[in-house]
């Protein structure tokens, strides 16, 4: 028998068959790809103007009707939506600090509950935490994850991980779900267990997938962005609470999420800037009140991601017609001039280390590759402007050595650098300080030195008298989460 429900956007793209999970198709979880999420279904509640049931009140399907019988707030959301404005202030627990201000005049249907409060809920949070098995993850996680989580000269309790994350994960499912698959995926990989790093691991991975799909649904629409992820949902919450006015300084938790958020939007953008979540205001609200664990968990200065956020939202703008070719080009010129001009020797860094002003070198120069390409994807990369901005990343991050912390926090420059490097020997000393960074941290992400791959073969195979570049950004699928 035929299913009635589309099957998800990633599914149909590949001609598969889709379990139809929602929110999101657990065969694309188990595959570890983004699941694209399902076509909307509209319906228009009210009195029928025509048809049999003119003048009577439309009667609701039978899976709408389950759905309100399972959650009372839904016909009571539908109502409210429609009557509260789209700025009203929403009080949320959970990842945000108690204090964070609230409207206590907001429908409560607006509030996305969290799974932990429900009876079941508690129930199941109480039975993982009980567990053998969670004990000895969230140990792991504790002692030998959190420490790679941001570069800090020596482990101590200051650790925001461990401040923030874990107290936290003792509250709320989802979270739970997550540090308990994260740490499962390292610990079974430094144990060469399969089980648990397959799994176990990814039992976690769907159950926090699923949960956090399920909790972002109750403010957005579909709870997959038109871009599959979540920030979007992110960022309507933050709309909702006004916190591009009302967010504190005193409010450390919310701010140093959201702060990271704001690195993690930037970073997916750089593929896509059409993929850019965050206002500019908010943007530039949050980091104004992040202190330097910002840097120490990101690298790049805060100075630099509002300069390179800047020229992603004006890229972004021109893409969808919003500002013309001149007003675009001229405001990515003046933005690469502001980045050449900064200097580094003067900003406040995490501790008195004098690496961290190659650090903040490399993460410029980076920042200045993607915007002349933002310009000009075809530039051949043996432009004097493309070269110097590669040797500035390989003599910057030669500057750090391999047992330093901060050495961790140079992927993306590496990347950058390597995406434009022509020399054999360039391209071998991307290569092994990615897999310096792998072995220091125990754990790493392949996707970008096989992005790489993909592009130096490309580049190999062009013609000889063919110099034009070969960009990276064609080898990254809009669905894929690999590079971020």
């Amino acid at each position: 028998m035929g299913h009635s429900e589309a099957a998800c956007l990633t599914c149909r793209q590949k001609s598969r068959r889709c379990d139809r999970a929602r929110p999101m198709c657990k065969r694309c979880i188990s595959k570890r790809l983004q699941c694209g999420g399902y076509p909307e279904k509209f319906r228009f509640c009210g009195i029928a103007s025509r048809g049999k049931w003119k003048n009577h009140k439309a009667p609701i399907t039978k899976d709408a009707a389950s759905i309100a019988s399972a959650d009372p707030s839904v016909e009571k959301t539908i109502g409210s939506v429609q009557d509260s404005h789209i700025n009203a202030q929403v009080p949320l627990t959970g990842v945000f600090d108690s204090n964070t201000p609230s409207n206590p005049n907001t429908p409560d249907s607006l509030v996305p509950p969290s799974q932990s409060n429900t009876p079941s809920g508690q129930s199941e949070l109480q039975r993982t935490l009980s567990s053998k098995e969670a004990e000895t993850l969230i140990t792991h996680y504790d002692r030998f994850i959190c420490p790679h989580q941001i570069a800090q000269p020596v482990d101590s309790g200051e650790n925001p991980y461990r401040l923030y994350v874990i107290p936290l994960a003792y509250e709320q499912l989802n979270l739970l779900y997550a540090v308990l698959g994260l740490s499962a995926c390292h610990l079974g990989h430094l144990k060469s267990d399969k089980h648990l790093y397959e799994s176990v691991a990814l039992d976690y991975r769907a159950k926090a997938i699923n949960a956090l799909g399920i909790t972002i649904r109750k403010i957005c629409e579909t709870g997959i962005s038109v871009h599959g992820a979540h920030i979007s949902g992110a960022m309507s919450i933050c709309s909702q609470l006004k916190l591009d006015q009302f967010l504190r300084v005193d409010q450390e938790r919310t701010v140093f999420f959201l702060g990271n958020l704001v690195w993690l939007d930037i970073i997916r953008a750089f593929s896509s800037p059409e993929r850019l979540c965050f206002t500019q205001e908010l943007r530039l609200k949050l980091l104004s009140l992040c202190n330097l664990r910002f840097e120490a968990v990101n690298g790049c200065p805060r100075d630099i991601v509002l300069i390179i956020a800047a020229i992603l939202e004006c890229a972004k703008a021109y893409s969808s017609g919003k500002v013309g070719h001149t007003e675009f080009y001229n405001t990515i010129r003046e933005s690469i001039r502001k980045l050449y001009l900064w200097d580094g020797s003067r900003c406040f860094f995490p501790d008195e280390s004098t690496t961290w002003v190659s650090v903040s070198n490399a993460f410029r120069h980076a920042c200045i590759l993607r915007a002349w390409r933002l310009l000009d994807p075809s530039e051949p990369p043996s432009e004097p402007r493309i070269r110097d901005s590669v040797l500035e990343i390989l003599d910057s991050v030669a500057n750090i050595p391999s047992t330093s912390p901060l050495i961790e926090l140079m992927v993306l420059p590496l990347f950058m650098a390597g995406a434009d490097s022509l020399s054999a020997h360039s391209r071998h000393y991307v290569i092994l300080r990615l897999e310096q960074i792998k072995a220091r941290s125990e754990m790493g992400n392949a996707a970008p030195l096989t992005l790489l791959q993909k592009v130096w073969h490309a580049r190999a195979e062009q013609a000889q008298h063919d110099t034009s570049n070969i960009p990276w950004m064609n080898f990254v699928s809009i669905f894929s989460n690999d590079f971020h």
